[in-house]
């Protein structure tokens, strides 16, 4: 292998056609220093792409100068800033009379930011990380990164054959582009990633997405967890017959957790002489009593050792509606750690009049959804999976500062998420298109060539296909969404 070959090699430049000066420079740009690269990019061209005419001799085409300092944007070497000044070979037409400049597939025509710097900005996409903070790291400007998402969101990102059979709903506040600023969000609790997210949580807009199925597939749905939103138990009543509606066991503990806590700040005034002890030791009245310590440690507020179990009896005797409220707590939870479901249904028939107005609130709750709460406690499902996908979507949010589209704020979550994976690698049609049409990326170590004379027509940028790739989920379906799917449209749907 020859210097320059290795020199290609080293920055990932497949183009045999290009050499590169072995000299290398540094020059301040914008205050930045550059490591810049110069070579040459010369070959014999098979074919005038004006007229048509087959190059066979000097009597057809001829070379004619350079196009010089292209300056080209490529990743980093070694944490370094690089750029390649390409001089790309002129050629002339004898027959037409035309000129026209060699091209390479290190970049694409009239673009000066080389393929590898878009593959590398996508997979940074796939990152929890500000627009900022990737311009910064691929040496782009903010702008490129934003027309790069909207490049990514320009078309409808998932289309699903078939419903998932276990569903978690939920709402999760979005954009103000959105149809009442909250977005819903659908998650398979099988394949415990996200099937779907809609710009609109309003009951109409969901009954005209669940009535693009059928009603066969719609039927197939077994199982929905959602919360007490009656918009979201009617809907669900009414669109899937089969369907076992349960309650998040979450959203039931929550209810009951809120009614205690707002019992005991309501007695959290300053001329209330265990102000500073209901304040201080809120935790342990929350707390499981089965999980309260025996064991006496001092206690400042107190001024003796008294175990937690002592200092929880002591303050809810201090408040017959507090003790009262507490224990109905206590048992609440209990029986839904217990998985005892009479238990609970015993708490919430039984009237206590000595309770808090919140508890009695949260009583009537459970009882007017007491069917569906009795569905949580048969069924093994739960909205753990939509509940964590919905702080992962808070994180991106306040990293990037807000979001103002609200196609962009989806589809960096399904870049992060990696929602993608499982619908591309389903989909015979584009197996076939990894199989046969592969460029060489960053990140292949053996990567194959782009037969860029295909059927299926010529791709106008590259993608990101490798085994680690898609094994993660990071980056194949970055690519294979932006290439197959926006350059190639004209494909059916999985």
């Amino acid at each position: 292998m020859s210097i320059n070959n290795y020199i290609l090699n080293l920055l990932n430049i497949k183009d045999e056609n290009i050499y590169i000066v072995k000299e290398i420079k540094e020059e301040m740009i914008k205050n930045k220093k550059y490591k810049i690269i110069e070579g040459f990019l010369s070959y014999k061209p098979e074919y005038c792409p004006h007229c048509g005419v087959v190059n066979e001799s000097s009597d057809d085409i001829i070379k004619w100068g350079y196009r010089k300092n292209c300056k080209i944007r490529i990743p980093k070497q070694n944490n370094c800033l690089t750029r390649l000044i390409l001089h790309k070979q002129r050629f002339y037409c004898k027959h037409c009379n035309n000129t026209f400049i060699a091209e390479t597939s290190l970049v694409n025509r009239n673009k000066n930011i080389s393929n590898n710097t878009e593959l590398q900005i996508v997979e940074e996409l796939t990152h929890k990380q500000s627009e900022k903070d990737i311009s910064e790291r691929t040496d782009v400007s903010s702008s490129k990164v934003d027309r790069k998402i909207s490049e990514i969101s320009s078309h409808t990102v998932l289309r699903h054959s078939a419903l998932p059979t276990s569903m978690n709903w939920e709402e999760f506040k979005a954009t103000k582009d959105t149809k009442g600023k909250m977005a819903f969000i659908i998650t398979d609790n099988d394949k415990e990633n996200i099937f779907d997210i809609l710009d609109s949580r309003k009951s109409n807009d969901l009954e005209k997405y669940f009535l693009r199925y059928q009603r066969a597939e719609r039927n197939k749905v077994k199982h929905i967890s959602i919360d007490f939103y009656s918009g979201y138990i009617s809907l669900a009543k009414k669109m899937f017959k089969n369907a076992n509606i349960s309650i998040d066991r979450f959203h039931i503990v929550i209810q009951a957790y809120n009614a205690l806590n707002i019992t005991r700040v309501k007695l959290c005034y300053k001329s209330n002489p265990y102000y500073h002890k209901l304040k201080n030791y809120w935790k342990l009245i929350l707390k499981n009593e089965n999980d309260l310590s025996s064991e006496k440690k001092y206690s400042k507020y107190f001024r003796k050792e008294m175990s937690q179990q002592e200092i929880v009896q002591f303050l809810v005797n201090t408040n017959k509606t507090l003790k009262t409220t507490y224990q109905c707590y206590q048992g609440i939870i209990n029986s839904i750690k217990e998985n005892d479901f009479n238990k609970f249904k015993n708490i919430v028939l039984h009237k206590n009049k000595s309770i808090s107005d919140k508890m009695k609130q949260a009583l009537k709750l459970y009882n007017e959804n007491i069917n569906y709460i009795e569905n949580s406690f048969k069924y093994d499902i739960n909205n753990g999976i939509i509940e964590g996908t919905n702080n992962l979507i808070k994180c991106i949010k306040r990293i990037a500062f807000g979001y103002k589209r609200f196609d962009h704020f989806v589809t960096r979550i399904f870049l992060i998420k990696g929602t993608l994976k499982g619908w591309l690698s389903s989909s015979p049609i584009f197996n076939s298109f990894i199989k046969n049409y592969c460029l060489p990326t960053l990140f292949d170590k053996e990567p194959k060539m782009m037969n860029y004379s295909s059927q299926v027509g010529q791709i106008t940028s590259p993608f990101l296909i490798t085994n680690r790739s898609l094994h993660l989920g990071h980056l194949s379906p970055v690519g294979l969404y932006q290439d197959a799917y926006l350059h190639l449209g004209k494909l059916s749907h999985p």
